[in-house]
């Protein structure tokens, strides 16, 4: 049927194997592209590179995201550029790579920055779910830096199914709820701030 036909700018997920025996997802290969530049450029160089690689097309914990550019520039940020250690809190990380965040999402626009909220909510979820419950620190920074406006953490706060949104797959009810329980700390600490 020609309603099968898919155009570039529809969204479609496809689950990527390398092979049949190997259970391993495949990672996106501008991953490692990032984390070998990063080692020898700026925070500012390292931004502009992943902007050209952009972020459409990204291999998002095994499956293929298309149309879902400003999403997979966000991930790629989180797996690549920003070289996040997993044994380490996220909060400072992110102020030690606070120029690289400011370039590629902060000065990117909102949308930009509501799709960092949700693959930082992603990244939570599958790589640190100790962080689930001390999200109020990773808003903090956010904010303080410049990197995302308040009326998008808000939006994101106010909205339990941004994740599922982007990808029904790794939504869980509980966990949506866990991270704006531990994020309320950050709202009514901001709130206060402007009465």
């Amino acid at each position: 049927s020609s309603g099968s036909s898919l155009k570039p700018s529809d969204c479609c997920v496809v689950s990527v194997k390398m092979s049949d025996d190997e259970s391993e997802d495949e990672d996106d290969e501008r991953i490692m592209k990032l984390i070998t530049y990063s080692s020898k450029h700026s925070q500012e160089e390292l931004a502009g590179h992943l902007k050209e690689l952009g972020g459409e097309d990204t291999i998002i914990y095994g499956d293929l995201y298309a149309g879902k550019g400003l999403f997979g520039k966000a991930f790629l940020l989180l797996m690549g550029a920003a070289c996040l250690n997993e044994e380490e809190p996220l909060p400072p990380q992110i102020e030690k790579n606070k120029v690289l965040f400011k370039v590629a999402v902060g000065d990117e626009g909102l949308d930009a920055q509501a799709a960092l909220l949700v693959m930082l909510e992603l990244y939570c979820c599958k790589e640190r779910r100790q962080e689930l419950a001390e999200f109020s620190s990773v808003l903090k920074v956010l904010w303080n830096r410049d990197i995302v406006a308040e009326e998008q953490i808000e939006n994101w706060w106010n909205n339990e199914r941004a994740l599922q949104e982007f990808s029904p797959k790794h939504f869980s009810q509980e966990d949506a709820e866990a991270i704006r329980a531990s994020s309320r700390e950050f709202m009514e600490w901001v709130q206060a701030g402007e009465d």
